[in-house]
């Protein structure tokens, strides 16, 4: 449709500052819009996970951000003085194996400044009073200063928060519960011995506190608290209730912010409406057990930006916008009972309080269940594999190979088991070391440094037995996806060789994989492929690599090629 803009953005906090950025960076006309005249002075939520660090570092922020906050390494609780459970994440495989205690504000002000370096802007003091749309688009009014606007954009996407004007205009339910207890938190300094790389948890008989490590010698304390408080408690109030729990002293002093506040279990039923969207605490709050909040919304923003900027330059149909509910309605909900059972089982109180303490120091005592909460809790287990927009296409079992040296590119039974074990459809894409080699430039990278949300990422396995014929096919392969979509998809041959194989085209861009960490990561041990989304997530893979199966596939999504210039 005709309008002033492509997509509406409603709520500049990172859910929408990631959303508009994204857009921007693809050529989307956006506009972000917040009622609020200056951003959020508080720091608000703390916590970026190794997945949002990812994501991060495929945007180029991720350093900057690390540089700005506390990198923490586990978790310690206690009970009665004596450790119940200890946690550490060094063991996550990620890049970035802590959790990132930062400030909100911290985050906020790195994601508008690669905002601005994209050509976008905040536009503050406006807020939206309504809207309506039809099958061309919508048309908001949005009220500022100097009196009402009336937009017209395609799509809108509401990522203004719990209270969410476009939710509400939608008329969409928010359904779930509020928790009995009141929290209250305070940022604050605190000199104590407790080491500033750890988050601190101390449980009593009459509830919980927490603390989380914060740049110099500040600290994000969260506590329950009996009764219905509302009004904002004093830091000696808190000083009061956070001893007693901590079974010492705690001497906070010099607060920039205390507050009091209920914790909710909410969701709504759609994600989509139409052409309206709903992301981020507009779609879904819980407790702030596990620091899940921001992290779920920042994802929600970067799996929808991609595909609406695919349909908004008429690259896919409208229907690739419904697998944006159909992936993230799922994440939402599993986060929200995931948030919901620590709540409830963490504010235990009286008879129920030991036997809580008991079975947690028995189940976490086992390494496993350990690996588990910190892979669950850093979301690099997010995955969509009922998704209507991945899939893979794999060869039979019954006609592999016996044996793991012969020649060929028929899969053997041993590659068939590590296929079987690498990526799955829908599941996040690996990371590893290489070479990248572009015609007579070789350089040392990782592939998160080569896979480029812009596009997507098509990766051609040669395996450990290569041949003409393999090499041909993998070149027919990437001759036909070039052809067809351009810049949309950037592909590569990934090779443990130490050297680019001579049978490739010329133009046609290698990584070397000499230490083998891409195909082991991948299961790739014979030819296969795999098609990387521009959310860095596994859309497609085929063993052995199959061009009609990856054409089938990209033809249910992409419904008109992009620029065939070479990339």
């Amino acid at each position: 449709m005709s309008g002033d803009v492509d997509v509406l953005v409603v709520g500049a906090g990172p859910t929408g500052l990631v959303l508009a950025g994204e857009l921007a960076r693809r050529g989307v006309r956006v506009r972000l819009v917040d009622k609020n005249l200056a951003p959020t002075t508080q720091s608000r939520a703390v916590g970026v996970h190794a997945r949002t660090l990812e994501i991060f570092d495929e945007l180029g922020i991720a350093d900057e951000l690390v540089a700005r906050g506390v990198p923490v390494g586990g978790i310690t609780m206690s009970a009665g003085g004596k450790p119940l459970v200890e946690i550490e994440f060094e063991g996550l495989a990620s890049r970035f194996p802590f959790v990132l205690c930062v400030s909100q504000v911290e985050t906020e002000t790195v994601l508008h400044a690669l905002l601005e370096r994209r050509g976008g802007a905040v536009e503050r003091g406006k807020e939206l009073v309504s809207f309506s749309q039809d099958a061309r688009g919508i048309e908001a009014v949005l009220r500022g200063t100097t009196g009402d606007e009336r937009v017209r954009a395609s799509w809108i996407v509401g990522c203004d928060g719990a209270h969410s004007a476009v939710r509400h205009s939608l008329g969409a339910t928010f359904s779930g519960h509020t928790y009995e207890d009141t929290f209250v938190l305070a940022d604050a300094a605190l000199t104590w011995e407790l080491a500033h790389d750890h988050v601190w948890t101390f449980i009593a008989e009459d509830g919980v506190a927490a603390f989380f490590p914060l740049p110099g010698d500040r600290w994000r304390v969260i506590a329950s608290a009996a009764g219905g408080q509302d009004a904002e408690p004093t830091l000696a109030a808190i000083r009061t209730l956070v001893e007693r729990r901590a079974g010492r002293s705690v001497p906070l002093r010099d607060a920039a912010w205390t507050a009091s506040f209920k914790i909710h279990c909410r969701q709504v039923e759609r994600y989509r409406h139409g052409r309206a969207f709903l992301a981020g605490d507009a779609a879904h709050i819980h407790s702030p057990v596990g620091g899940q909040g921001m992290n779920t919304g920042i994802q929600d923003a970067h799996n929808l930006a991609w595909k609406l900027a695919l349909v908004v330059h008429g690259r896919a149909g409208d229907a690739l916008l419904d697998s944006y509910h159909a992936e993230r309605h799922a994440i939402g909900h599993r986060v929200l009972a995931q948030t919901d059972l620590a709540t409830k089982v963490g504010t235990l109180k009286g008879v129920l309080a030991p036997v809580r303490n008991q079975l947690l120091r028995f189940i976490t005592s086992f390494e496993p269940v350990r690996r588990k909460i910190v892979r669950d809790a850093s979301q690099i287990t997010v995955a969509y594999p009922g998704s209507p927009i991945v899939g893979e296409a794999v060869g039979s079992f019954l006609g592999a190979r016996v044996g793991r040296t012969s020649t060929g590119e028929t899969p053997t039974l041993g590659s068939h088991r590590a296929f079987a074990a690498g990526p799955l459809p829908g599941s996040r894409a690996l990371d590893g070391e290489c070479v990248l080699v572009r015609g007579s430039e070789r350089t040392p990278t990782r592939l998160a440094r080569v896979v480029d949300g812009d596009a997507f990422t098509l990766l051609l396995f040669d395996g450990k037995s290569p041949s003409a014929a393999g090499y041909e096919t993998l070149s027919a392969i990437a001759r036909r996806v070039r052809d067809r979509y351009g810049a949309a998809i950037a592909t590569f041959v990934v090779t443990p060789r130490g050297d680019r194989p001579s049978e490739l085209p010329p133009d046609l861009a290698v990584l070397l994989d000499r230490a083998g960490a891409l195909e082991d990561a991948y299961g790739a041990a014979t030819e296969c492929l795999y098609l990387v989304r521009p959310d860095l997530y596994i859309g497609f893979r085929s063993q052995p690599a199959n061009g009609d199966a990856l054409d089938a596939h990209l033809a249910a999504i992409l419904t008109s090629p992009a620029s065939s210039s070479p990339r």
